[in-house]
């Protein structure tokens, strides 16, 4: 029973890569069981994690959060602090997409502490961000700033180009809720500059398009 389960588990990973999604649900939901019925309760929370984000894929939010909910009470069961964060974070970004924001806040700021305690600076970063789009969701939108910022810090430290310019885009973003547009426009210059560093055409273009709305915007100084 327990190998069936493996397998299930690497069929629904599989499923998942070629984007069949529903497939891969059904393969992830008989995984579950079958952990649930050898009483492995650490990959059971495994399953409920894959699961999640399987139906995240096709848009289930709400059964996403029931998975991820699950996954996080079984690792806290297991005593695994470091996914536990992971189920944390999961489950906070499924409570952005159905506008829980103030759930969301409390999802990520549990899973960038839990990051933090077990020294995963990279994921710890990703929660800051996670955690930015949240609080921008309720118009804290100074707090916002603080968490991109963070993140920012650390795709500097490690030199993480990519990174960086994408989290340059969500501060540029925050900073002109707070009518701070100058600072969005030198944070966006940057990260035109950085996604075509990248090669990636496609984020170049879309930083691009948002500079030169900004540039364009009346009381910015920065038309041509």
């Amino acid at each position: 029973t327990h190998r069936e389960a493996m397998a299930w588990t690497n069929l629904g990973l599989a499923l998942v890569e070629v984007r069949r999604f529903e497939e891969a649900i059904q393969a992830h939901t008989r995984a579950r069981d079958f952990y649930q019925q050898a009483g492995d309760t650490h990959s059971e929370a495994m399953a409920w994690t894959n699961l999640g984000a399987a139906l995240q894929e096709v848009r289930r939010f709400e059964e996403a959060i029931q998975a991820h909910t699950r996954a996080r009470d079984l690792y806290q069961q297991a005593g695994d602090t470091h996914r536990e964060a992971m189920a944390w974070n999961n489950l906070g970004l499924a409570l952005v997409e159905v506008r829980r924001f103030e759930e969301a806040i409390q999802a990520l700021t549990r899973a960038r502490e839990a990051f933090h305690q077990v020294d995963d600076t990279h994921r710890e970063a990703s929660a800051w961000t996670n955690l930015g789009l949240a609080l921008g969701g309720v118009g804290r939108f100074e707090e916002a700033v603080e968490a991109f910022s963070r993140d920012l810090a650390y795709c500097r430290q490690v030199g993480d180009g990519h990174g960086e310019a994408q989290t340059l885009g969500n501060v540029a973003a925050a900073l002109v809720e707070v009518g701070r547009v100058g600072e969005a426009v030198q944070g966006l210059v940057r990260a035109v500059e950085l996604f075509e560093a990248a090669g990636d055409d496609h984020w170049a273009a879309q930083a691009r398009e948002f500079l030169d709305e900004l540039r364009q915007s009346p009381g910015t100084g920065q038309e041509g």
